[in-house]
């Protein structure tokens, strides 16, 4: 008998109708799936390593236990997710004691479950921008630690997986055995990281409403694109520079550029060594003091305020301060 459509079960019109064709048919079926299943787990397992070559710590039993668990496994999804394993147990980047334990906990673990720890990881491990808020995606979201009957906490206790404060290191092992390094960054999972690079609006006359206007929109914006924004006013005999490890982009907002030259050796402390300059004045009339002359200048003005927000994060992105 040939064998049938690997089609899911909802797309042969419904499993009673797959039941109604009775037992050989469905054995055919089972066997094709089960052949399909061993496909993605060898090809997981080959994917980027010289397998064979380098399984010397794996042993038949742990490869016997391997194939057993992914026979036995309800969910062909986590073929995959075994290949990768096998491939971490036979080439040693799995310690011995955790083989079998590993193993096990797979096989107990839903698709899903694996996919939180991977996620939880990756929030560990990087700024991830959290939609809303200044911080980042905390881990713990992710592992059910806010409640003690969480079905997913109880689990991943059951396994070591997990501690008070997030991940185990056992959990930690287990997730960078059943993952590539690829399958471990934020994009992966369709995250989006902060930008490494900050903006820094400096300026003096933030009562005065297009400034206003104009810095709450580009702080609304540059939030929208994972990048943080900060401001600060310059004043004689207080350091305004912002302090941070990353490169830093600053934007002299004013609507009259001499507010600012009057303030100018508090304004240089802000921009020396910075990554990149301009000014943004929502005056496009009003001149510009000799020691700006060597800027960039961006109208902001109210009618063009939408245009001189764009530009700004053009000017970031063009220059790489973003990051990797």
């Amino acid at each position: 008998m040939d064998y049938p459509d690997l089609a899911p079960l909802e797309e042969i019109s419904g499993p009673f109708a797959l039941l109604s064709k009775g037992p050989k048919f469905i054995a055919a079926w089972l066997a094709k799936r089960t052949e399909e299943r061993y496909r993605e787990f060898t090809r997981a397992a080959l994917e980027g390593q010289v397998f064979p070559e380098n399984a010397e710590a794996m042993t038949s039993e742990d490869f016997l236990a391997m194939l057993r668990a992914l026979e036995m496994d309800i969910e062909a999804e986590k073929a995959i997710v075994y290949g990768r394993l096998a491939c971490s147990i036979a080439t040693g980047k799995t310690a011995g004691h955790l083989k079998r334990h590993f193993i096990k906990a797979l096989s107990d673990l839903s698709f899903g479950q694996v996919d939180l720890l991977r996620r939880a990881l990756i929030t560990e491990r990087h700024h991830v921008f959290p939609g809303t808020g200044g911080g980042n995606r905390d881990p713990k979201e992710f592992l059910g630690l806010q409640s003690k009957s969480s079905i997913n906490r109880q689990t991943f206790e059951r396994w070591g997986l997990i501690e008070e404060k997030g991940l185990s290191l056992a959990g930690r092992r287990f997730v960078e055995a059943c993952f590539t390094s690829e399958e471990l960054v934020p994009s992966s999972v369709g995250f989006q990281e902060w930008a490494e690079g900050r903006i820094h609006i400096v300026c003096n006359e933030m009562d005065t409403a297009s400034c206003c206007d104009f810095l709450l929109k580009l702080d609304a914006e540059g939030h929208r694109e994972a990048i943080h924004v900060h401001n600060s006013a310059a004043f004689r005999g207080r350091s305004n520079r912002l302090l941070t490890s990353g490169p830093v982009m600053v934007v002299l907002l004013t609507d009259k550029p001499q507010r600012l030259a009057d303030e100018w050796t508090t304004v240089e402390d802000a921009i020396r060594g910075q990554a990149l300059v301009v000014v943004t004045t929502t005056d496009p009339n009003a001149p510009l003091p000799a020691v700006m002359e060597g800027l960039e200048r961006i109208d902001a003005s109210p009618d063009r305020a939408g245009e001189a927000v764009t530009a700004i994060l053009e000017r970031f992105e063009a220059k790489g301060l973003r990051g990797t």
